[in-house]
């Protein structure tokens, strides 16, 4: 059996045949392959010996399939039958018919979340914790309006309204991908409202507020009590804190650059890391991933699970009805009243920014990082001098 290198661009450009069906088979994974039908049609397959018979395992079809997930597929159906199972036989969620909607969910993260949104590792949270978990093994086109609606009713149940618009926002988001893509043929969110009405939040939180807090987060520990603290410290998003890794912490130059992060003009988002945050890093025990806050079940993935985390802070100190973007937004506004200008703390922020092009946006980027440093030092002194009085670690 001839083998050749696959690669997206390679499997895209495989013609049909004249007739009948065409087998290329993959230079990295024994008996992994793609049938091409004279149709057009592509499909991954695995051939495997079974008990002295040769099996077909069909994975699904290029590109509802993409070639990545094909090829783990194949690598741990290969490490099953190592193991003594037979897959074919099982007829699991990622073999043959309809695309299941765990494959679908795995395709946008791939596809689309990780490569476009900032946020995308909230989506990986929520597409585990809530939407594969009621409906992974299910066809993604059988998923129907009163699917989502039992969905977002059962998270409203919990007491969470505002997280179950966030959920239809992304189921929405999710289905209208898939057909742009011609993944899935219609969406089950069409004709949903949103569960929850929301008011645009101002919370900002006082001194005494943010005291409380900060001696429930010394409490509360690793890994949620150091996420807390540092959200408040740097004003940056929870999804880019939780996702923290030491490739991107420079302890030297005393920089944070997260992974991809970029700002309006296309340049590379870097925050000045002060004493304090610098101390609160230094502190944490070092994991065995390169994720500073590494999921116990997965220690390539971040932690998650904040609303209980939220909820238990909210019980130490004693401080109700605070959210996490809540922490960015009295940064930000902490720092607005101490004079930091607009443009420098849309910079801080990494929302979008207009950066002068050429030399001259060098040269502006070079002063502004030295007047960032001096706003965030400025931010941590005072966070430092209102935690100070209350925080038993400081004593």
């Amino acid at each position: 059996m001839a083998r050749k290198k696959f690669s997206d661009t390679s499997i895209a450009r495989l013609k049909p045949p004249a007739g009948g069906r065409a087998e290329y088979w993959d230079e990295e994974v024994p008996g992994f392959g793609l049938r091409v039908t004279a149709r057009g049609t592509k499909t991954w397959q695995l051939m495997y010996r079974k008990d002295g018979r040769k099996r077909r395992l069909t994975l699904g079809n290029y590109p509802a399939l993409s070639l990545k997930l094909a090829r783990k597929a194949a690598t741990d159906a290969r490490a099953a039958i190592e193991r003594g199972r037979d897959p074919a036989s099982e007829r699991s969620a990622l073999t043959g018919g309809p695309m299941t909607f765990e494959g679908f969910a795995r395709a946008y993260l791939e596809r689309y979340a990780k490569r476009h949104k900032k946020t995308w590792q909230a989506d990986r949270a929520m597409i585990e914790n809530d939407l594969i978990k009621a409906w992974g093994r299910r066809p993604a086109d059988a998923i129907a309006r009163r699917d989502v609606i039992a969905l977002l009713e059962e998270v409203m149940a919990r007491g969470h309204p505002y997280a179950a618009n966030r959920r239809l926002a992304l189921i929405r988001k999710m289905f209208a991908w898939g057909i742009q893509v011609d993944l899935i043929s219609t969406s089950p969110t069409t004709g949903v409202s949103a569960p929850a009405r929301e008011e645009t939040r101002t919370r900002i939180l006082n001194e005494h507020e943010i005291a409380a807090l900060w001696q429930a987060w010394t409490e509360m520990g690793w890994p949620y009590g150091f996420i807390f603290k540092l959200i408040l410290l740097t004003a940056q998003r929870r999804s880019d804190i939780a996702g923290l890794r030491l490739d991107d912490i420079g302890f030297t130059t005393q920089i944070w650059t997260p992974p991809l992060a970029k700002t309006g003009a296309g340049n590379v988002h870097e925050l000045p890391l002060t004493p304090s945050v610098l101390e609160i890093l230094t502190s944490l025990p070092r994991a065995t991933s390169q994720l500073v806050f590494p999921s116990p079940g997965d220690r390539n993935k971040p932690v998650s699970g904040f609303s209980k985390a939220s909820e238990r802070a909210s019980e130490l100190s004693g401080i109700n009805d605070w959210r996490t973007q809540d922490l960015r937004r009295t940064a930000a506004v902490g720092m607005a009243r101490m004079g930091v200008r607009p443009e420098l703390l849309d910079q801080i922020l990494n929302v979008r920014t207009t950066i002068s092009p050429g030399l001259r946006g060098v040269y502006q980027l070079a002063s502004d990082a030295q007047e960032k440093r001096q706003a965030m030092e400025a931010w941590s002194d005072q966070i430092e001098a209102i935690t100070s009085r209350t925080d038993p670690a400081k004593s």
